[in-house]
């Protein structure tokens, strides 16, 4: 007895049954395989899945719009695979791209082994050390105003008061004064002026003297008797002192040299410098007031100035406290008899500078 409904198999073609398409095929294979329980995930036909394993469930994005005038058309969720099939056009695949070179991965350094810090040593503390005591300055004492005041020509020393002495009295300073002519006799410093000189001039005058009177060197007159500005230069100094309101005997006298040079000639330096000491000494023991520095050679020495007479005559000069004047020498003036009148004013000036007026009818 045959079934009232038959089921025919799909899947064999007859005579005088039609055929299937290869599209009912799929779609056949697609339905039979969902009534069997393989599910079918969309976007891909290839990826199937049997009903007894688990498949990650992903959600379904959002159909996407096509650009204006595109006749792909994608087919809504839910076509049946036979209609997508249908609607599934041959699609012209790009060729493969060429593999681009893949670069190599960068190697991964080790990683730094950190080594245990080690403390560093406790520094030495420094010892304490005695801090030395401050260092005074010295002390500089200031030029007298009326030592410096209306000069236009000062010349910079640096004043100091004559020192290497104590405060000793008039009576022991000739005492020591004397002992000093002693030990001058005696010098041999300078072997050409011990050849020719008969005796030495140490010099002449008071202690405490007011005005001093230094000049160059002793002549063929002063050799002989043993005492400075004693010829016709020292006749000359007598006539200048006595228009200054000083007797000779008021006035100490003393050269830069102590022995007369040879045929009378200037000291050289280093006899100069070998007498230097004594006439230091002589003008400490003697404490004059004033200096009155005759000619260019006393200048020279006893200031170690190079400047000439004519300039240092009228400037206010200063030795180690001690106020000077320079003027020429008496044996300059006798060669120059024109140069008095300056030699005068160069008294005056001293005189004013001391504080004193010249005599009347000077």
């Amino acid at each position: 007895m045959e079934p009232e409904n038959p089921i025919e198999n799909p899947m064999e073609n007859g005579p005088g049954r039609p055929g299937l398409d290869p599209a009912e095929q799929v779609a056949l294979h697609v339905e039979l395989l969902r009534l069997a329980g393989v599910r079918y995930l969309a976007g891909d036909p290839g990826r199937l899945r049997v009903s007894g394993q688990a498949a990650p469930h992903r959600p379904a994005s959002p159909p996407q719009p096509l650009p204006a005038g595109s006749t792909d058309a994608q087919p809504a969720v839910g076509t049946r695979l036979a209609d997508l099939a249908k609607l599934q056009q041959p699609r012209v695949t790009e060729p493969a791209r060429l593999a681009e070179p893949v670069a190599p991965p960068r190697p991964i350094p080790p990683p730094v082994q950190q080594h245990p810090k080690v403390a560093a040593p406790p520094a030495p503390v420094p010892t304490p050390t005695a801090v030395p005591p401050p260092v005074r300055p010295a002390t500089i004492q200031p030029v007298p105003p009326a030592l410096v005041s209306g000069s236009l020509f000062a010349l910079e020393q640096a004043p100091s008061e004559v020192a290497g002495l104590p405060d000793l009295d008039s009576t022991t300073r000739q005492a020591m004064l004397e002992a000093l002519k002693v030990e001058v006799a005696a010098c041999q410093r300078c072997p050409a002026l011990v050849a020719e000189r008969t005796q030495t001039v140490f010099g002449v005058g008071p202690v405490d003297a007011e005005l001093c009177v230094v000049g160059e060197a002793p002549g063929f007159n002063e050799d002989k008797l043993g005492e400075p500005f004693v010829g016709e230069a020292g006749q000359l100094l007598n006539k200048m002192l006595a228009a200054c309101g000083f007797e000779r005997n008021q006035v100490y006298i003393c050269n830069i040299l102590r022995c007369r040079p040879p045929a009378n000639r200037q000291p050289q330096p280093d006899e100069a410098q070998a007498c230097h000491p004594f006439l230091v000494r002589t003008l400490e023991l003697v404490r004059p007031k004033f200096l009155c520095l005759m000619g260019a050679t006393a200048t020279r020495y006893l200031l170690d100035q190079s400047t000439g007479v004519g300039v240092l005559r009228k400037r206010d000069l200063i030795w180690r406290g001690i106020p000077a004047q320079a003027t020429y020498h008496p044996a300059y003036l006798l060669r120059y008899p024109d140069k008095k009148r300056d030699a005068w004013e160069d008294l005056q000036r001293m005189l004013g500078r001391m504080g004193r007026k010249p005599p009347e009818g000077a």
